[in-house]
C-alpha cells in the first residue's frame, strides 16, 4: 500500500487536566472521550523517528516517513499520546461540530473542545470540558443549522447516520445485494451461503493475519498499534478502521473509526469493536449489518458476536427493504441470528408496515435462509359466501430433519371450528404425506365433516417401487364450501388408487388396487365407476435375434367390483401379444406391426348387463381381434433467412393404414372403456376406446401434413401448422352399448387443422379447428392470443367451441331458469375466456379473469383485483365469483363469492391466502416465483 500524503500538523490535543489513559481494553469497545486513547479531536504532528519496534508476522505494515519532519511537539502531551502517530489523531468524530460553530451555539451534552486561546503556546492546542456524564464513545449526530443533537445511542429505529454507513457496507459488495430482489428474482439461499464448509474453516484457521496501515507501532512486542487506512485480512475475513490495537499473544483487537467487518454471510460496520480472532467472539457499538444472502440489512446498539455462526442483537431493527426504504420494518429489543441452525429469534417484536404499527408478539422466530425451523407460522384471513370470514394460525412442527406436521386450527364465523392437520416424510427410500381435515360440528349443517388424504412412494430398490394416493371426502359439498382440491381433479367420484411396480431391463409387472368414491348426490347407483380389486399386468418387449423384427406382450388380469347396486361385476384376462418392424433413416420411417387381442370374462350378475344393452346373459365371455397397422412418414427440410434469421423449414407427411375387422364384443361389460376424445393425435392410434375391454372395428387410412419454421439459433418451433383427416373403407359397428351412431357409417372423419406461431419472443397465437363435411359446419375450435414475457406479465384471449360429440347438438350446459336451473350432463361449449396479469404503473399489476359462456349467457367464472410489488413486499386483493359444480338437495347450482387478500414481506413471511396457487391454476402461463428463478 502506497504512503499517505504527509498531513499538514495542527495543535495536539491537550488534557492535563486528565489522568494519562491506558489502552483501549476489550471490556470497553467503544468510542472513547477526547481525552480517550482512541481518537483524539485533533492534528498532532508524527514523531521525527518512527518506532523501530519489530513488525509481528504474519502482518505487514507500511510506515510512511515524511520528508521533512514537522517540528517536534512543545505541549505537554500525555505520554500514551505520544507513540500515537499523526494520521490517528488527524481526524475528529464524524458526529463532532465544527469548533467554530460550536464556540457560539450552547454546550451539547458530552465533550466539548475549542482552539486553544494561550498565545504563548508555540504551538495553538485544544481547550478540551465535559458537559455531563461522559457518553464513552456513544456516537451523537448533530444537525448542522439547529445544532439539536440526535439521540442515536437510543435511537429504536434506522437513523439517517445508520442510513449512511449502510450505504457505505452496500458499496463494499461487487454487486447490489438487492439487485435481484428489485428485480422479482429473490429467493431464499441455501444454507451453504452463510455457513463456512469444513474446507473454508480451515483454510480460514490456516490463513496468515494481513495488516495494512499508514502508521504502525510496537509496544513491548506485544501490542501492535495501527493507524491511519487500517485493514486486515484473513482469509473471507475482512476488518477496515481509522485505528486498530492487537494482541499478539491473544489474538484480540480493538478497532475503532469507521469500522468495518466483512465476512461470509455477514457485513457489520460500527463506532467501536472488540474481536478475538481466536473465538470469532466480538462486540461492537452502534453497528449497522447487512445479510446479503437473503438479502437483509439493519441496525443494533449493542452486537455480539458470540462465534462465527452465532450473533446477537439488542435494541434492534431489522428490514428486507433496500437502503433508504422503510417500507417495513420489524423492531426487536433482543435478536438472535444462529447461521448454523437458519433461524433468528426476536423479543418483543412488532412490525411497522408504511410508518403504521401492524403486529406484535413477545417471541417470534423466522428463517434466514431455506431450512425449516418450529414455530407458529403468519395468520391467515378470509372470506367466502358460503363460510364467511375465516381466521387461522398455523403452528409448524420441524419434528426432525426427515419429517414434520403443521396444525392449523381456523375459525369460520358461519361454520364453526376446522382442524387441518398434515404431516410430511422423507426417507432414503420413501417420501410421503397425510392431510387430515375435520369439522367437529358444522353450525349449517349440524354434522361432522372432513376430508382426507394419503400419499406415499417407495423405492424399495432399484428395480421395485410402489406409490399410494388414497382420498376421502365426506360429503360432495365439502371439496367447494371448506375443502382442498389438492391432488383431487374428480369431484364426483373421488380416486384412491395404489400399486406396486417391478421393472426389469425389458420386462414389468405391476399390481393395482383403486377405489372410485361416489359423492355427487346425482350420479345414480347404478351408473357408478368401477373399480379394480385388484389388476395385476405384466409388460415384455424384446427384439427378436437380429433380425430388426420387435416383439411386445401384454398379460392384464383384473377383478372390477363396484359399489352401486344392480351392476354386473366380474373378472378379465387380457392377452395381447405384438410383433413390428421400424424401418428409419433420415428420409423418413416405415412402421409395420399385427396385434392380436384375446379378452376371457367371468361374470358375476351378468343379467343386469344383459338387461340394458338387449344382450344373452352369460357367465363367461371370450372374445379374440386381429390388429394390423402401417406407420409411416417423411422428412423434407429446406434452410433459409427471414428477416436475418437464420431458419429450416420441414415438411413432414405422415400415411396410417389401420385394419380391425369386426368381432361381437356385446356380450363383454364395459368395464373401463371410453370413446377417445377425437383430436388430432387419435388419427394415428389403433384403437379409438380405452380400456381393454373394446377394439374398435375399422379399415381406414389418415393423411396429414406437417410443417414447421424452426429457429436454428435456439432449435425452437417458430410456427407449427398441422392439418388431417382419417378415410373409413368401411362403416364401424363396435360401440360400447346399443347400437352404432350415425357418425360410424360416415366414410371420413372431421378435417382437423391446428395452427401455432411464436409472432415475437412474447406473442404467440394458436387457433385449430375441426370441419365437418357432412355437417357442412364446425364441429370444434379455438383461437387463442398470448402475451408472456416468461416473468408473470400475462394476457390471454381465447375462445373455445365444440358440440356435444356423441349427439352433434349444442345444448346449454344449465337448463332452465332462476333457481330451477339444472346441470347439462352433455352441454355445448361456447365461451370467450381473458385472463390477464398486466402492469399499470411502476410495481402496480392489475389480475382479472372473465369466463363468459355465450350458450348460457351466462359468467360462468370471474374475479378481479390489483398487486403491488416492491423490492421488499408485495400487496395483493383479489375478489371473485364463480359458478360450483355441486348442487344442493334439490339439484341447484350455486355461485360463490369470495375475496383473497395476501400481503408478503419478501425475506421474513406473507400474510393471507396463497396467491400463486390462485393465480397459476387461474392464469394460463403463470408461473410460481421459484419456477421463474429458475432461468438465473
Amino acid at each position: 500500500m502506497a504512503p499517505a500524503a504527509p498531513v499538514q500538523p495542527e495543535p495536539p490535543t491537550a488534557a492535563p487536566s486528565q489522568p494519562e489513559p491506558a489502552p483501549l481494553q476489550a471490556e470497553t469497545p467503544h468510542r472513547a472521550a477526547p481525552a480517550a486513547p482512541t481518537v483524539p479531536p485533533a492534528v498532532a504532528a508524527p514523531p521525527p523517528n518512527p518506532p523501530e519496534s519489530p513488525v509481528p508476522a504474519p502482518a505487514r505494515a507500511v510506515i510512511p516517513v515524511p520528508a521533512t519532519a514537522p517540528a517536534p511537539v512543545t505541549q505537554a502531551v500525555p505520554s500514551a499520546l505520544k507513540r500515537i502517530p499523526l494520521a490517528l489523531r488527524a481526524a475528529p468524530p464524524a458526529n463532532a461540530p465544527l469548533a467554530e460553530q460550536a464556540a457560539s451555539k450552547p454546550r451539547q451534552p458530552g465533550w466539548t473542545c475549542l482552539p486553544s486561546q494561550a498565545e504563548e503556546a508555540a504551538d495553538k492546542g485544544w481547550d478540551c470540558s465535559l458537559e455531563g456524564p461522559d457518553p464513552r464513545g456513544a456516537a451523537r449526530v448533530v444537525d448542522a443549522t439547529s445544532g439539536q443533537v440526535e439521540n442515536w445511542a437510543e435511537a429504536t429505529t434506522l437513523t439517517r447516520e445508520d442510513e449512511r454507513r449502510l450505504e457505505r457496507i452496500v458499496s463494499q459488495f461487487p454487486v447490489d445485494p438487492w439487485k435481484n430482489m428489485c428485480a422479482n428474482r429473490a429467493r431464499l439461499m441455501p444454507m451453504s451461503e452463510f455457513l463456512l464448509t469444513p474446507e473454508e474453516k480451515l483454510a480460514r484457521d490456516k490463513a496468515p493475519l494481513e495488516i495494512q496501515s499508514n502508521y504502525f507501532e510496537m509496544l513491548d512486542g506485544e501490542i501492535a498499534n495501527f493507524a491511519g487506512g487500517v485493514e486486515m485480512v484473513q482469509a473471507d475475513q475482512k476488518l477496515w478502521a481509522d485505528f486498530a490495537t492487537r494482541d499478539v499473544k491473544t489474538n484480540a483487537f480493538n478497532a475503532h473509526g469507521n469500522v468495518l467487518i466483512m465476512q461470509k454471510g455477514l457485513a457489520l460496520s460500527s463506532d467501536t469493536g472488540f474481536m478475538d480472532s481466536d473465538t470469532d467472539r466480538g462486540v461492537f457499538r452502534n453497528s449497522q449489518f447487512v445479510l446479503p444472502q437473503v438479502p437483509a440489512r439493519g441496525a443494533a446498539r449493542l452486537t455480539h458476536l458470540d462465534s462465527d455462526t452465532l450473533s446477537r442483537y439488542e435494541t434492534v431493527t431489522y428490514t428486507t427493504c433496500p437502503n433508504g426504504n422503510h417500507d417495513w420494518l420489524m423492531h426487536a429489543s433482543d435478536l438472535k441470528i444462529n447461521k448454523e441452525t437458519g433461524v433468528g429469534r426476536a423479543q418483543n417484536a412488532w412490525f411497522e408496515f408504511k410508518d403504521v404499527p401492524v403486529f406484535y408478539t413477545p417471541y417470534m422466530t423466522f428463517p434466514t435462509d431455506n431450512r425449516r425451523q418450529s414455530g407458529l407460522l403468519v395468520p391467515s384471513l378470509g372470506y367466502s359466501r358460503y363460510s364467511g370470514f375465516n381466521f387461522s394460525v398455523p403452528y409448524y412442527f420441524n419434528l426432525a430433519p426427515n419429517y414434520d406436521y403443521t396444525f392449523i386450527p381456523r375459525y369460520f364465523s358461519n361454520r364453526g371450528i376446522q382442524l387441518k392437520n398434515q404431516f410430511r416424510y422423507l426417507t432414503e427410500a420413501t417420501r410421503g404425506m397425510v392431510e387430515l381435515d375435520i369439522v367437529p360440528h358444522d353450525d349449517l349443517t349440524g354434522t361432522t365433516r372432513g376430508q382426507a388424504t394419503v400419499l406415499n412412494d417407495t423405492r424399495f430398490s432399484q428395480n421395485l417401487s410402489s406409490h399410494v394416493s388414497a382420498n376421502y371426502v365426506s360429503d360432495y359439498s365439502y371439496l367447494g364450501q371448506l375443502g382442498s382440491t389438492f391432488n383431487i381433479n374428480n369431484r364426483s367420484n373421488i380416486p384412491s388408487v395404489g400399486y406396486m411396480l417391478y421393472q426389469g431391463d425389458s420386462y414389468s409387472l405391476r399390481t393395482q388396487i383403486d377405489y372410485f368414491e361416489t359423492i355427487d348426490p346425482t350420479v345414480a347407483k347404478n351408473a357408478r365407476p368401477y373399480f379394480h380389486l385388484p389388476q395385476l399386468a405384466f409388460n415384455y418387449g424384446t427384439g427378436i435375434a437380429n433380425t430388426g423384427l420387435q416383439f411386445q406382450s401384454l398379460v392384464q388380469l383384473d377383478s372390477f367390483q363396484n359399489s352401486g347396486i344392480d351392476r354386473t361385476t366380474g373378472q378379465r384376462l387380457r392377452l395381447q401379444p405384438k410383433i413390428f418392424y421400424p424401418f428409419q433413416g433420415a428420409a423418413g420411417y416405415i412402421t409395420p406391426s399385427f396385434t392380436l387381442q384375446n379378452n376371457q370374462y367371468w361374470l358375476q350378475s351378468p343379467e343386469y348387463w344383459a338387461e340394458s344393452n338387449n344382450t344373452q346373459a352369460k357367465d363367461s365371455v371370450n372374445f379374440t381381434v386381429p390388429i394390423t397397422s402401417i406407420d409411416s412418414g417423411m422428412y423434407f427440410e429446406r434452410e433459409f433467412d427471414l428477416g436475418g434469421k437464420a431458419l429450416t423449414q420441414s415438411f413432414e407427411p405422415r400415411l396410417f393404414y389401420n385394419y380391425i375387422p369386426y368381432v361381437d364384443q356385446a356380450d363383454a361389460p364395459a368395464f373401463d372403456s371410453s370413446a377417445y376424445d377425437f383430436t388430432f393425435y387419435q388419427l394415428f392410434r389403433e384403437n379409438r376406446f380405452t380400456g381393454g375391454d373394446r377394439v374398435g372395428d375399422t379399415n381406414q387410412f389418415s393423411l396429414a401434413l406437417t410443417t414447421r419454421f424452426i429457429d436454428q439459433a435456439t432449435g425452437r418451433d417458430r410456427l407449427t401448422a398441422s392439418v388431417g383427416s382419417a378415410y373409413y373403407l368401411s362403416n364401424r359397428r363396435v360401440t360400447l352399448q346399443g347400437a352404432p351412431s350415425t357418425y360410424q357409417s360416415q366414410k371420413s372423419s372431421n378435417l382437423i387443422a391446428d395452427f401455432s406461431a411464436m409472432l415475437t419472443e412474447n406473442w404467440s397465437v394458436h387457433t385449430g379447428g375441426q370441419w365437418n363435411p357432412y355437417e357442412n359446419q364446425i364441429d370444434r375450435g379455438i383461437a387463442a392470443l398470448q402475451y408472456n414475457d416468461r416473468q408473470n406479465t400475462l394476457l390471454n384471449i381465447a375462445y373455445r367451441y365444440r358440440r356435444n360429440q356423441s349427439t352433434l347438438t349444442c345444448e346449454p350446459s344449465l337448463l332452465g331458469t332462476g333457481s330451477d336451473q339444472y346441470v347439462n350432463p352433455n352441454p355445448c361449449i361456447d365461451l370467450t375466456d381473458i385472463s390477464l396479469r398486466l402492469p399499470v404503473a411502476q410495481g402496480w399489476h392489475v389480475l382479472g379473469r372473465w369466463q363468459y359462456s355465450l350458450v348460457d349467457n351466462l359468467t360462468l367464472q370471474t374475479f378481479a383485483g390489483f398487486q403491488r410489488e416492491t423490492c421488499c413486499w408485495r400487496f395483493s386483493l383479489i375478489a371473485y365469483r364463480n359458478i360450483n359444480n355441486f348442487q344442493s338437495s334439490s339439484g341447484q347450482t350455486q355461485a360463490n363469492n369470495g375475496v383473497y387478500v395476501q400481503l408478503e414481506l419478501k425475506g421474513l413471511a406473507s400474510l393471507g391466502d396463497s396467491i400463486d396457487e390462485f393465480m397459476r391454476y387461474q392464469i394460463s402461463g403463470y408461473r410460481m416465483p421459484d419456477e421463474i428463478l429458475q432461468n438465473y
